[in-house]
Parts: C-alpha cells; sequence; structure tokens
C-alpha cells in the first residue's frame, strides 16, 4: 500500500538546537502538544546543550503510516 501524503496544518513539537529545527513531531492539538513537551522537557531536562522545545502550528507535508499514524515530512513555512 502506498502511503498518503497531504498537506495539513497541524500542531507540533519542534526540537530546537542552536536555532534550527532538527526533529518534528506533530500532535492533535495545543493542548496535547503543550501536555507532550512537558513530558519530554521533564525527561531531557530544561535545557540540555542548547537543546529547546516548542509548541508551534506548523504547514507541513504529512504522510499516514502503516499504523495510521502521522509524520511530518517536511515542514513547509
Amino acid at each position: 500500500k502506498k502511503t498518503d501524503i497531504m498537506i495539513e496544518v497541524v500542531f507540533a513539537i519542534l526540537m530546537i538546537q542552536n536555532g534550527k529545527v532538527i526533529e518534528y513531531v506533530p500532535t492533535s492539538g495545543m493542548a496535547d502538544c503543550l501536555e507532550q513537551k512537558r513530558i519530554v522537557t521533564r525527561q531531557i531536562g530544561e535545557n540540555q546543550e542548547g537543546i529547546s522545545m516548542s509548541c508551534q502550528q506548523v504547514k507541513a507535508e504529512i504522510e499516514i503510516d502503516m499504523g495510521d499514524r502521522k509524520r511530518i515530512i517536511k515542514i513547509l513555512d
């Protein structure tokens, strides 16, 4: 089965290191994003070698994987 790729506006947790986004994970909304961010921040510590977490609404290329989970391929703006 081919994965479906679409463009969507989603809330995502962005992991930022030295001002550059190094990872992003889609969430189901702002409340979910903030909750996930709190959990991750607790696990890695507040400021881990210049790494910070941010919740943002982004326009992104999304694919749905076999387990029906959304995955951000790339952020468009």
